[in-house]
Formats: C-alpha cells, structure tokens, sequence
C-alpha cells in the first residue's frame, strides 16, 4: 500500500496502512507536534480513531489494538521526538548526542501493529495502562477534595 495523506485539525497527516500495521510519518511537514497541539492526550485519541476507521474501511476488520494504547504510542512517540529535537541544540557529551540522534531516527515512523508484527507493543501496552491509572488517580484524588 502507498503512503496516503489525510487533513487532521488543519494539517495533513500522512499514514500507511498494511495488514495489521498503521505507519505514520512524523518527519518534515508531517511533524504530528503542531496537530496535537495543546492539547496531545485529546488530540492524539482522535488521531487514532480516525487511524483504526481507515484501517477498518479498508480491510474490512477492525484492528486488533486499544485505541488508548495507539494514542499513547503516537503521543509518545511526538514527545520524544519533539524533546530529542530540543536537547540536541544543547552542549551534551558525545555518547548522549550520539543516542539522540539514533533515537531521532526511530521516531521518524510510527509503527503501530498487533503484538505478533511489533515488537514494542508491550511498551504501550503498559505505558496505556499506566499513564491511565496515573490521571484516574490524580482525578479521584483532586475530586475528593
């Protein structure tokens, strides 16, 4: 299948989709930092619905992830990217620029596929469970009050 480009929030965002895999571009133009923008929690849940109805229009089946754990891995993979871009600029020892700049690399592509084809899907697996027990912990804990 071929890269396609679809409009979110006023940006165009390009994806591929593929038997249980969604890759996104987060390079250049298609940088997904000024799409989740301010509000990245929100706004990368959208991306990924929208992503999982691509997916489903095109093959028919749904895609066999939570659509939390998929905006998890797009939102980390923005922050990183976006915190790695900022760090470089800075006087840092060879072995962190080095780091970085691999790093930089991989977060390029957002793969996002079943666990049997991705390898890190386990991260955002947990990263999803966790970061939600986080912000449901700090919402009781601010509603109590």
């Amino acid at each position: 299948m071929k890269w396609q480009s679809v409009r979110f929030r006023g940006r165009w965002i390009r994806y591929k989709i593929e038997p249980q895999i969604i890759r996104v571009e987060n390079r250049g133009k298609y940088h997904l930092g000024a799409a989740l923008f301010p509000f990245p929690n929100r706004y990368s849940y959208q991306l990924a619905v929208l992503l999982k109805n691509k997916y489903q229009q095109q093959y028919k089946r749904s895609l066999l992830i939570q659509t939390s754990s998929i905006a998890t891995e797009i939102w980390g993979h923005t922050h990183l990217d976006i915190f790695y871009r900022m760090m470089l600029p800075l006087p840092l020892p060879r072995f962190l620029r080095k780091r970085y700049q691999e790093r930089l690399k991989s977060t390029g592509v957002i793969d996002i596929g079943v666990r049997a084809v991705d390898s890190n899907r386990i991260v955002w697996d947990i990263g999803n469970f966790l970061g939600g027990w986080f912000f449901y912990a700090v919402s009781r804990r601010n509603r109590d009050k």
